[in-house]
C-alpha cells in the first residue's frame, strides 16, 4: 500500500540540521548574514529532502510573483493561441511566465477570473473582454488598485489607465471588400459573427461603408451573422445560408479565417467553382487558410505581435515608479492584404 507523501517544509530542514527555520530561510534565500558553510549545507539538505520553495509565500514577502495573468474569451481560437505564444514570448524573454485562463464568452467567468488574478495571483493582467462585457467596472476597480492592466482585441470602450492594443478593424474590412469591387464583384456577401461582438461589428461597418462608397447594392439577403459559438453549429449556419440564398454571389468576405474555410467547405460541396463563380476573403491569416485547396485570401491581422506588444506594454508598468500617474498608451497594428487562390 501506498502512502501519500508529505511536502518537505522549512521546519523539517531545521530539524534536520538542528539550526532555526529562520535561518534556514535567509540561507535559502542567500542572504549574507548567513555563513558560506551554514548555506551550502541547507542547500545540499533542501536538495537531498526534495525540499520545493512554496512561491505564494516568497509572493507575499517580496510583492512579486513574475506570473502575467492572461484571460481570453476561448482557447480553441487560432487568434488567442497565436496572441498567447507572443505574450509567452516576450514575457519568458523578461524573465515572466504566463497563467492563461479563458472566460469562455462569459461576462461573470471573466470578472471571476479577474478577482482571483487580483487577489496575489499575478503581478499585471493582460485581457480580451467578451462580447457580454459592456460595463468596465470590474476592470476599473483592479486598476485602481495599483494592478497594471493592458486590453486587447475587443474593446468596446476606452478604460482609463488601461493601456489598448488594437486593430483598425473597419478600415482593414473596407479594404478587403474595396479589393473585391475594384475586380468586378457587384453581388458581394458578408459572413460575420454574433452581433455583440465590438470586432464584428466594426468589420460589418467596413463592409457597409465599402458598398456604400462604391455605391454598390447592400442585399440584407447576403448577409449572415453568425450566432453560435461552436464551431459546429458556426458550419451548420454557413451550410444553411448558401442552401437557402435567394442571390447567388460573386464575391464573400468573411470576419474570420474560420468562416472564410468553412465558406469554401460548402460553396465546393455545393458544386461551386471557387474563384470563377465566387471569390472569397477571410480574415486573420493565421495558418490554415494557406494550405487550402484553393488557399484562402485574407486580410492578415499581426497576432503573433499583438502578444508581443501587449506583453510589452505590461512589463514597462512593472518598471513606473509607484508615484507617478500611468500615461495610457493605445496602440493600433497595421494590417495588409494576403491575395492568394481563392480571388
Amino acid at each position: 500500500m501506498a502512502f501519500k507523501k508529505r511536502r518537505v517544509k522549512l521546519e523539517d530542514i531545521a530539524r534536520k540540521l538542528n539550526i532555526s527555520i529562520a535561518t534556514v530561510s535567509r540561507a535559502l534565500d542567500e542572504n549574507p548574514r548567513v555563513k558560506l558553510s551554514t548555506r551550502e549545507k541547507v542547500f545540499m539538505t533542501a536538495k537531498a529532502m526534495g525540499y520545493m520553495p512554496n512561491q505564494i509565500a516568497k509572493s507575499l514577502s517580496s510583492g512579486k510573483t513574475n506570473i502575467i495573468g492572461v484571460i481570453i474569451p476561448r482557447y480553441d481560437e487560432p487568434f488567442f493561441i497565436e496572441v498567447c505564444r507572443g505574450i509567452d514570448n516576450y514575457a519568458r524573454e523578461h524573465n515572466y511566465k504566463i497563467l492563461i485562463s479563458s472566460s469562455r464568452n462569459s461576462f461573470e467567468f471573466e470578472r471571476e477570473n479577474l478577482i482571483s488574478f487580483e487577489r496575489g495571483l499575478v503581478d499585471g493582467i493582460i485581457l480580451s473582454p467578451t462580447h457580454e462585457t459592456e460595463m468596465f467596472a470590474h476592470i476599473k476597480n483592479v486598476i485602481n488598485k495599483g494592478i497594471p492592466v493592458v486590453l486587447f482585441d475587443n474593446i468596446r470602450e476606452e478604460v482609463p489607465g488601461a493601456d489598448h492594443v488594437i486593430i483598425e478593424d473597419d478600415k482593414a474590412s473596407f479594404n478587403a471588400v474595396e479589393f473585391l469591387i475594384k475586380k468586378g464583384k457587384k453581388k458581394i456577401a458578408f459572413i460575420g459573427g454574433i452581433k455583440e461582438k465590438k470586432v464584428f461589428q466594426d468589420r460589418f461597418k467596413g463592409y457597409i461603408d465599402a458598398m456604400k462608397q462604391y455605391e454598390m447594392t447592400i442585399d440584407n439577403d447576403l448577409i449572415l451573422h453568425c450566432e453560435s459559438l461552436d464551431r459546429e453549429f458556426e458550419d451548420a449556419e454557413i451550410q444553411k445560408f448558401f442552401k437557402e440564398i435567394k442571390t447567388q454571389p460573386d464575391a464573400v468576405f468573411t470576419c474570420t479565417d474560420n468562416y472564410g474555410l468553412l465558406t469554401m467547405k460548402t460553396l465546393l460541396k455545393l458544386g461551386y467553382k471557387i474563384p470563377e463563380d465566387i471569390s472569397v476573403i477571410g480574415f486573420g491569416d493565421l495558418g490554415l487558410g494557406e494550405v487550402f485547396v484553393p488557399s484562402l485570401t485574407c486580410v492578415a491581422q499581426p497576432s503573433y505581435e499583438m502578444g508581443q506588444k501587449v506583453a510589452e506594454l505590461l512589463i514597462a508598468q512593472f518598471n513606473e515608479p509607484n508615484d507617478v500617474n500611468h500615461k495610457k498608451t493605445v496602440l493600433k497594428l497595421k494590417t495588409e492584404l494576403v491575395i492568394r487562390d481563392s480571388t
